[in-house]
């Protein structure tokens, strides 16, 4: 999902994705790191991907939002690959954030799938948040006239213009998680690809729930800016799952603005509110993190449940401070986003939403689920405070 706070590159050629994978955190495999032998049948069956939900962001053309197609949708034949390596495509990608993990690991999934497809990525550029930077950037990025560009808008309303100016001069546009306003697949747009967000949020909230033993009181911890899609599916997923046990009750919801000191107080005002409060789902990793952290200041026992898993929440999993997950998986994602641009260039038919399952993920299978989500062996940090529990 969009994480705060936003960094910005400017234009850059191939390299720059390989050197962002360069970069990623390093992972260290400790002397007495027996996984992944011996995986007990609990773990292997949470790594199993969760059924999609059926639909996607409403956009123009399907008000309930356009059906879930898998990724494994979209096939080629060996003569429609030679044709893309052949064909001289370029790709380039405007970006809102690159200073965490998930927007890495979006870049490095579509550079692999670019590159698998032979087409050339001229461009990556990153807005630092800022609505009227990332235009700026999308214009410089037109003039470059590569044959798509994906890219992760900022603001649904400012950008949508650009977006069907670019469209309109041929330039194909696939989108990552949000899709603006007024602008209709297929037409203006290729797609859309996201995680399975509201399946994120099933997860993670029932694993608590069912911990709870199905009752009690939970609350949701969100941002102010819950108008988002991602946030709005997965705080949608949660309100599912609580519905499913008659004797768990929601209380207010308990929002933070940007800061994740803001995360923190409001935790400590939504626990110190309510003296019976049995869990807290947060709709992302960082600001959960924050409520942990203020239930044990509190000396309270409040399960937290949420939504992504980098290495600090997996740390988080491994000492009991975080239940459960409902895990993206970006670099996955970024793979179906690059497989929808060559399947655009081609001239073939590409759904108008494309949804990366959810991954689950608990205690039991933390070291698999990080693995998954990074493509990278589990850091050391994490190793270590699994304590041989993890697999």
């Amino acid at each position: 999902m969009t994480r705060h706070p936003f960094q910005r590159m400017r234009l850059t050629t191939l390299a720059l994705p390989l050197a962002v994978v360069a970069t990623m955190a390093t992972s260290a495999v400790a002397q007495d790191y027996s996984w992944p032998d011996n995986i007990p049948p609990e773990a292997k069956e949470m790594m199993e991907p969760m059924p999609l939900s059926p639909r996607g962001q409403a956009v123009v053309g399907f008000p309930e939002g356009p059906p879930a197609s898998s990724p494994d949708s979209i096939t080629f034949t060996d003569e429609e690959l030679q044709t893309l390596k052949d064909g001289n495509f370029t790709a380039a990608i405007s970006m809102n954030v690159m200073d965490a993990a998930w927007p890495q690991l979006q870049v490095a999934g579509i550079t692999a799938g670019l590159k698998e497809y032979g087409i050339e990525l001229v461009a990556v550029t990153e807005a630092k948040g800022q609505p009227a930077t990332q235009l700026n950037d999308l214009e410089q990025l037109a003039a470059r006239q590569p044959d798509v560009i994906l890219s992760i808008p900022i603001d649904p309303v400012s950008s949508s213009p650009v977006f069907k100016r670019i469209s309109g001069e041929g330039i194909k546009i696939v989108f990552i998680d949000n899709v603006p306003v007024d602008m209709e697949p297929g037409k203006d747009y290729v797609s859309v690809i996201a995680s399975d967000n509201e399946a994120n949020g099933y997860f993670a909230a029932k694993a608590m729930a069912e911990e709870m033993g199905g009752k009690g009181k939970v609350g949701i911890l969100t941002t102010v800016y819950n108008s988002a899609y991602v946030i709005v599916a997965r705080e949608a997923g949660a309100r599912k799952a609580f519905a499913e046990y008659p004797d768990i009750t929601e209380v207010d919801p308990a929002q933070f603005p940007g800061t994740m000191t803001g995360a923190y107080s409001a935790s400590s005002a939504m626990i110190t509110a309510n003296a019976d409060l049995g869990g807290i789902f947060a709709v992302w990793d960082t600001p959960a993190i924050q409520a942990a952290n203020a239930a044990k200041t509190l000396g309270r026992d409040v399960l937290v449940a949420t939504v992504d898993l980098g290495e600090d929440s997996a740390v988080a999993v491994a000492n009991g401070e975080i239940y459960s997950i409902g895990a993206q998986r970006p670099f996955m994602q970024g793979m179906a986003e690059a497989k929808a641009a060559a399947a655009a260039l081609l001239g073939k038919e590409v759904p108008p939403y494309l949804s990366v399952a959810a991954l689950k993920v608990k205690k039991i299978n933390l070291l698999s689920a990080l693995q998954e989500v990074t493509q990278e062996p589990p850091p050391e940090s994490v190793i270590k405070a699994c304590d041989g529990e993890c697999f």
